[in-house]
């Protein structure tokens, strides 16, 4: 069996678009992933956006962005439990997370996302991040 998941409405596909434009807006130039998770009956669905982002514009993969969006899209319903991570890939790799709630991303500090990409899921155990990796505050994503 899979997993069951809220079908968005074109309101929640509209407002997905919009929270990934003001994403990608936040996240600057340079090469990034997005990770989206959102959790239904009987598991979670994940969804992955890499893309690159120069002065010129995102370099990206469209059928991806597609999968992406549709997930993003069922997130902002607000009707199951979803994060959303970003990792750039700089220097140094940096990480920041959104938790959606009633379907808005609500910004996670670098503590909350260190705490929450850095325990493993079932023993809670500390796992240690990846050298170089930088866990900073997610950006405010006004709606």
């Amino acid at each position: 069996m899979g997993i069951l998941l809220h079908i968005p409405s074109d309101r929640d596909r509209t407002r997905a678009l919009d929270i990934f434009d003001r994403v990608t807006e936040k996240a600057g130039e340079g090469t990034h992933n997005l990770t989206l998770g959102v959790t239904g009956t009987g598991g979670t669905a994940v969804a992955s956006f890499p893309f690159v982002q120069t002065d010129e514009g995102m370099a990206a993969s469209l059928s991806q962005l597609n999968e992406f969006c549709e997930l993003l899209a069922v997130a902002v319903s607000g009707a199951h439990p979803s994060g959303l991570v970003m990792r750039t890939l700089a220097q140094a790799e940096t990480v920041c997370g959104w938790r959606f709630t009633d379907g808005d991303p609500l910004p996670l500090h670098r503590a909350e996302a260190f705490n929450a990409y850095c325990h493993h899921p079932v023993t809670g155990e500390i796992t240690l991040p990846c050298p170089g990796t930088e866990y900073v505050d997610a950006p405010v994503i006004h709606m």
